[in-house]
């Protein structure tokens, strides 16, 4: 948990694990961690978003729409890994190799 602190995560207590979350841009990183070792790491780019006025059924109010792409890496790994995971996941995102 403190590795991922480190590396500029919130890091939020679970129900049988931790949560961790980092903003950078127009990208959320999130990783999801259990007790049982597993392991989700989730990244969630949002391409844009749009609202205009809209009256639905006489009611009027804002429609709004975001537009998102979300993808995930699902493993079982030890606690240790997590760091080398989340940076390995990092770089998918700028095209580079994985080791």
């Amino acid at each position: 948990m403190e590795a991922l602190k480190a590396l500029g995560h919130e890091i939020s207590p679970i129900e049988g694990g931790f949560y961790g979350e980092k903003r950078q841009g127009g990208v959320v990183y999130q990783v999801f961690y259990s007790e049982e070792g597993n392991v989700r790491l989730r990244r969630l780019r949002f391409l844009r978003e749009e609202a205009k006025p809209l009256n639905l059924a006489g009611v009027a109010g804002e429609w709004a729409a975001r537009y998102q792409v979300e993808e995930n890496f699902f493993a079982v790994a030890d606690p240790q890994d997590l760091p080398s995971l989340v940076l390995a996941f990092k770089r998918l995102d700028q095209g580079e190799e994985t080791p």
